[in-house]
């Protein structure tokens, strides 16, 4: 009898209407990503940066801590002798399609130069664009800079 009753008079559909019209009025839970950008919690971790001294040079020593506790092995460092017996890096690639952002590189780091940033837009359509290195490293410092600055924030 109570399913001929609802059947007839339709309660579900205005069930339905009723939570719709309840859900109508009250504030947005989603955010229209990438045209507008969801908040950033602060211990968010996103694409890493090396920061640099006032002359531009970087701060990493090339002691291959990072590349060692790497869990997903995303980070490749080679490194030369200076003149001086300084260690002096030739090449550092980080391949931000194999990290985990766990952030184990910045805490291995004696120098203080690796951080984890809070960028997060690293979307591209080839693999290729996925590997950076120390230059780009150096940019999102400056750009992460920049940004904490603006907000009134240190790094």
């Amino acid at each position: 009898m109570k399913n001929i009753f609802d059947t007839l008079l339709l309660t579900e559909i205005f069930q339905g209407l009723g939570i719709t019209l309840k859900h109508l009025f009250k504030k947005k839970v989603t955010y229209k990503y990438p045209f507008e950008d969801t908040p950033i919690f602060p211990r968010f971790r996103g694409v890493q940066y090396i920061k640099t001294h006032e002359n531009g040079a970087t701060k990493c020593v090339g002691c291959y801590l990072c590349q060692k506790v790497c869990p997903s092995e995303c980070i490749h460092i080679v490194t030369d002798c200076g003149p001086n017996g300084e260690r002096l890096i030739r090449k550092y690639e980080l391949d931000l399609s194999r990290c985990i952002y766990c952030g184990f590189c910045e805490e291995a780091c004696p120098v203080d130069a690796v951080h984890m940033g809070r960028n997060y837009h690293t979307t591209d359509s080839t693999r290729d664009h996925y590997v950076i290195n120390m230059k780009t490293l150096s940019e999102n410092y400056k750009k992460e800079l920049a940004d904490a600055q603006a907000k009134g924030e240190q790094l």
